[in-house]
């Protein structure tokens, strides 16, 4: 089975154990470090975006015959008998343990060196799952230069949704819409409206309180049409989502 699904899942207890615990603070930096762990979102958000990049570029990759991966950072291993990595070949999902100087430099990373950490991360995790299942070395050197080229985009991924982007056939307005991944969008997506000339008509966020839905991936954008003079776009049980009027001009 080709890989599509990735998680980095966090130890939930001990983020909200961290969030309750009233540490002692004695100096302004120890302070700003503690409001920013009390602040910050559990790690399966804030990874969300790298997890989408790295689906992205690694689509059609068979890795370990696991369509979904999911790494963790957990103080204690849920297997038993403490094993570090675990491929179901009847289930197809594979789990794979972080060591605690891995899971140590997550929580000590800052705002600043975070995603890099991560990225890394991740990379050495999934290399040590095609180094344990032989994978052909093209494989292995498709997935290097694919965590080459988001290093390259600085963590940032800006692309065209194809399958949501449409004309309409009587007014010729075309609808562009955008899927951007990034540490500060999560998953952020807009539009982009333009006429027969090419000239935008309407541009705007959609859903920009939501980051941590991957859409694509659960059917929540599956289909966009033009009804008249609205856009609308609509999930896999053909319930609108979004819906955009555009006014004659």
């Amino acid at each position: 089975m080709q890989f599509h699904m990735l998680v980095l899942e966090g130890d939930k207890e001990a983020e909200k154990t961290k969030k309750e615990a009233h540490l002692p603070v004695y100096t302004a930096s120890a302070y700003l470090r503690r409001k920013r762990l009390e602040s910050r979102p559990p790690l399966h958000n804030r990874s969300f975006y790298l997890c989408r990049m790295i689906e992205e570029e690694l689509k059609g990759l068979v890795i370990d015959g696991s369509g979904r991966i999911t790494i963790c950072a957990h103080q204690v291993r849920l297997a038993p008998g403490d094993e570090k990595y675990i491929c179901d070949r009847n289930f197809h999902v594979s789990i794979y343990y972080l060591e605690q100087e891995e899971i140590n430099a997550i929580e000590e990373a800052d705002p600043d060196t975070e995603q890099t950490v991560i990225w890394r991360i991740l990379q050495n995790s999934l290399m040590d799952i095609a180094r344990r299942n032989r994978c052909p070395g093209d494989v292995a050197e498709k997935m290097e230069e694919a965590f080459a080229r988001i290093a390259d985009s600085h963590f940032v991924r800006e692309e065209r949704i194809e399958k949501l982007t449409k004309r309409a056939k009587n007014t010729g307005l075309t609808a562009y819409v955008y899927r951007v991944l990034s540490a500060e969008t999560g998953e952020g997506w807009h539009i982009k409206i333009t006429d027969r000339k090419k000239r935008v008509r309407y541009q705007a966020a959609i859903d920009e309180d939501t980051r941590y839905i991957n859409r694509l991936g659960s059917r929540l954008y599956a289909k966009a049409e033009w009804r008249e003079n609205a856009f609308v776009i609509s999930d896999n049980f053909a319930q609108e989502v979004f819906r955009i009027n555009v006014p004659e001009e």
